[in-house]
């Protein structure tokens, strides 16, 4: 076993891109994938419930469901204020995305499983009321409280990894998605459609904004701080 921790000790660079592709692999498997791509969701719906403080407006709920999709309802003075909140979720996970990559590149790992801990709870305690919302930000928190507790700098670094690379990989993914439904089904668009309503702006134009900011924000993670191919090799 030691053995195994010296070599994963040494190989983090192999440890990055194996978890790259389990990111993009397993959160496509049923149930267990579906359980850590709410992680980008949580990082979605906390987008538009901050942006709703910070207008000072009200959130309502929050809720998060088993199929990775989830719901804000706020409250907000005007329709530009609504626009803002309306706006926010996907910019929102693709910045933070990116952040995540450059603080993994810089050695803090433990300071992104305490941002993602800490939001799950304040959103479980102030926000959330869906059954399995709830479900998911407790046993998400105590997975992530455990790690902390232990404080074993390997785990805390595959851990952060992998949740920093599904948070990347899914703000593009999940744009792509949106770009799909908005041809589709206009109506049933999610943020896009939302934002038609407010601007009469078309959802398929919202839909390709958000895959250019996700798109743009993942290039720039990948080209400046994704780990050299070259260290592979050492």
């Amino acid at each position: 076993m030691d053995s195994i921790i010296d070599f994963l000790n040494q190989h983090k660079t192999l440890i990055f891109y194996i978890f790259l592709g389990v990111s993009l692999i397993l959160t496509r498997i049923p149930l267990i994938g579906k359980y850590f791509r709410l992680v980008n969701t949580m990082i979605h719906e906390a987008g538009h419930a901050f942006m709703t403080l910070i207008v000072s407006g009200e959130v309502i709920s929050v809720n998060l469901f088993a199929d990775t999709s989830g719901t804000t309802v706020t409250k907000a003075k005007n329709k530009f204020l609504q626009f803002l909140i309306a706006f926010a979720g996907y910019p929102a996970s693709s910045i933070t995305g990116f952040l995540f990559i450059m603080m993994l590149s810089k050695g803090y790992n433990l300071y992104i499983l305490f941002i993602l801990t800490s939001i799950a709870l304040l959103l479980m305690v102030l926000s959330i009321r869906n059954g399995y919302g709830l479900f998911w930000a407790g046993t998400f928190s105590l997975i992530n409280l455990l790690l902390l507790y232990f404080n074993v700098p390997l785990w805390i670094y595959i851990a952060s990894a992998f949740y920093s690379l599904i948070v990347l990989c899914d703000s593009v993914i999940s744009t792509v998605i949106l770009f799909v439904l908005s041809i589709k089904t206009p109506n049933k668009a999610g943020d896009a459609s939302n934002l038609q309503k407010f601007t009469k702006v078309p959802a398929v134009i919202w839909s390709i904004l958000f895959m250019g900011i996700a798109g743009f924000m993942a290039y720039n993670a990948v080209v400046h701080y994704f780990p050299s191919f070259t260290q592979l090799l050492n």
